[in-house]
């Protein structure tokens, strides 16, 4: 099973909300961004550079209805920076029919009390950002001992009652010949790993941009990735995402982005993107997936928008039930 922190009540609600989504009529994913604020200094993200008072609100159940996803992802900057958190979730949890919940963190401000505190508010996944396995991470975080703080503490919480653990990894061309010791260290850490191309327009700033001399080193360490996938289950991601990895990077884009149909983005304030790079959508009030124009951007290849065009036939949910 995917994690115990599902019901049995719960599965049919996904089951039907899942049928609602392959309709037209709600969404697949839903990324939530509690708060704009960070106390990293990532270089590819503006966040940290935020200053003065931030507009956001305290209750998003009310959104979470309307929007009905099946998927929800609760990010930031970085969400642990807001003490409410847990109530957040909760509310979430109680007050809405089905969505797995899944929160990303930096990790900086992890405990095992923190985290445990997190899944009991009602968390089905608890994901920790790591870009490479050693204090480099460090470097590209802007945080000193950030990598050992994490080195410490991930083994830890795979042996709490939190059943359902991942990694959240950017590639860029830093990391590609790292991509698979990941794999191993979140496997041997009790962890998952999920993988997404990294994308420069957040902060403009393309010095990470995988370059196509790398091509070649990509698709064996991919080649690498999917036989590690078929072996050890601990990576996420689809076939169908890293397959499209070097044709992302070879053709500089792929069209047919469903961003605005099948997810969406919720800023703090609850302001609706079509996704964290793109145009707002209105009133939340009044939002339609299947009445949202297609967007004509091919610009990124995150896990958030791959994953969600990625065909969801027999062999995905039982690879999915699997991990």
């Amino acid at each position: 099973m995917i994690t115990k922190n599902i019901t049995f009540k719960e599965i049919m609600q996904g089951t039907i909300k899942f049928l609602l989504m392959k309709t037209g009529k709600t969404l697949f994913s839903l990324n939530l961004e509690v708060t704009h604020r960070c106390n990293l200094r990532c270089d590819f993200c503006p966040y940290w550079k935020q200053r003065g008072e931030e507009k956001r609100l305290e209750d998003y159940v009310p959104i979470i209805r309307h929007l009905n996803p099946l998927h929800l992802t609760i990010t930031g900057g970085e969400p642990l920076l807001r003490k409410d958190l847990e109530r957040i979730i909760r509310n979430i949890r109680e007050k809405t029919t089905f969505v797995y919940i899944n929160l990303i963190t930096n990790g900086s401000l992890l405990t095992v009390d923190r985290a445990l505190s997190l899944w009991r508010a009602g968390l089905n996944q608890l994901s920790v950002s790591l870009d490479f396995p050693d204090e480099r991470h460090d470097r590209y975080r802007g945080r000193e001992g950030l990598w050992r703080h994490l080195a410490d503490l991930l083994p830890r919480l795979s042996n709490t009652e939190i059943d359902n653990l991942s990694l959240n990894t950017v590639i860029m061309k830093e990391n590609v010949n790292d991509l698979v010791e990941i794999a191993k260290r979140a496997k041997d850490w009790g962890f998952k790993v999920s993988f997404s191309t990294y994308n420069p327009f957040k902060n403009n700033n393309p010095s990470h941009i995988i370059s196509k001399e790398q091509l070649n080193t990509l698709e064996q360490v991919l080649a690498d990735l999917l036989i590690w996938k078929r072996q050890h289950r601990n990576i996420t991601n689809s076939d169908f995402y890293l397959k499209n990895i070097p044709r992302y990077i070879r053709e500089g884009g792929i069209p047919g982005c469903l961003a605005g149909r099948k997810w969406v983005q919720v800023c703090p304030d609850g302001t609706l993107l079509r996704c964290s790079d793109a145009e707002e959508l209105g009133s939340w009030q009044k939002f339609k997936p299947n009445r949202v124009p297609f967007t004509t951007c091919q610009e990124c290849w995150y896990a958030c928008r791959g994953e969600s065009e990625a065909p969801l036939g027999i062999k995905r949910i039982v690879e999915l039930n699997r991990h």
